[in-house]
């Protein structure tokens, strides 16, 4: 979601230096990024002995302005630590005293938009809400190759998601035998071959659609890296998953996406691509919910995310799929 602040850096100073300070669990989102020379080491767990190292070692590089695209107070901390004498960022209260260009979070606005708000602080213009990652061409034909002996449409399913580093959520999982219905329908239906993704914490998940489908599933789940799920979106037919960073990468290498979402907001977190669609429970799109999703809440009936039916979701993929020739 921040990559399109990257670009519209990238467009008003085409031969600025960037760097990108980032934790090593969202690292790879970056990967291949032409925009960036290097990135920058952000702890998983910060506290101030480790904000107060890498402040140094920011300050040695005499940086002339800064970004801060978390709501964190210890990223405006460390943006005001390192001595960058222009700082723009995301802050309230006592945190926006931090920043010499402060945007308050505005509740309902997507991320993005908070993003370009904060790059638009510094003079920079918006060069559109989409976002992009690069696929290399070697990694592309790699997996080309490896899709070669399957049915077409290909068809993406990430059943899991909502386990990060310090958030747990499984309350964002679309139930398990729904997806296992979908995959029936689109086979069925269209013929399609269904691939199930995922991490390390998606095994279960992606083991709970395989036992109760009644078609054949190819199991991908934990076996590819960042960049091999990309170049596999890349040459895929449709995307379907929860509302997970799987979804803003297929988005971002232009895969016709389908998002099922509740309780998080759509108004906040969806994809933003192109070919995006969101299925979601009615409630969804008219909270202002701002909560931090990293701490316990109780799920609402009406932002459940089992309100979201098979026949919905099956609907908008045959959308996007009649859609493919008109697209290309």
């Amino acid at each position: 979601m921040a990559t399109p602040v990257l670009r519209a850096l990238h467009a008003a100073y085409p031969t600025a230096t960037i760097d990108v300070a980032v934790t090593p669990w969202a690292a790879p989102a970056f990967h291949g990024h032409p925009a960036i020379r290097r990135l920058v080491r952000y702890p998983e767990r910060p506290n101030l002995p480790r904000l107060l190292a890498l402040a140094r070692r920011l300050a040695r590089e005499r940086y002339d302005a800064a970004l801060g695209l978390d709501r964190s107070p210890y990223v405006g901390l460390l943006l005001w630590a390192s001595r960058i004498p222009v700082r723009a960022g995301l802050g309230t209260g006592w945190r926006g005293l931090l920043y010499s260009h402060r945007i308050s979070p505005t509740a309902g606005k997507h991320e993005t938009e908070l993003y370009l708000a904060v790059s638009r602080a510094l003079g920079v213009p918006d060069q559109g809400l989409e976002p992009e990652y690069f696929v290399a061409s070697d990694d592309r034909a790699r997996m080309l190759a490896r899709v070669a002996g399957f049915a077409r449409p290909l068809v993406v399913l990430h059943p899991g998601g909502a386990v990060n580093p310090g958030s747990r959520l499984l309350a964002k999982r679309w139930p398990p035998e729904r997806f296992a219905q979908l995959a029936e329908r689109l086979v069925t239906a269209v013929g399609a071959t269904i691939l199930l993704v995922g991490g390390p914490t998606d095994t279960d998940a992606a083991r709970a659609v395989r036992a109760q489908a009644r078609c054949e599933l190819v199991d991908w789940c934990a076996r590819l890296t960042w960049q091999e799920l990309a170049a596999l979106l890349a040459v895929a037919d449709l995307f379907v998953g929860n509302d997970t960073g799987a979804g803003h990468l297929a988005a971002a290498v232009g895969t016709p996406t389908v998002s099922i979402f509740g309780p998080t907001s759509p108004l906040r977190y969806r994809p933003l691509g192109r070919r995006s669609v969101v299925c979601a429970p009615p409630a969804s799109w008219t909270t202002t919910d701002d909560r931090d999703l990293r701490r316990p809440f109780t799920v609402s009936t009406e932002r459940d995310i089992g309100q979201v039916t098979v026949e919905e979701v099956f609907h908008a993929c045959r959308t996007l799929l009649d859609s493919r020739g008109n697209e290309r």
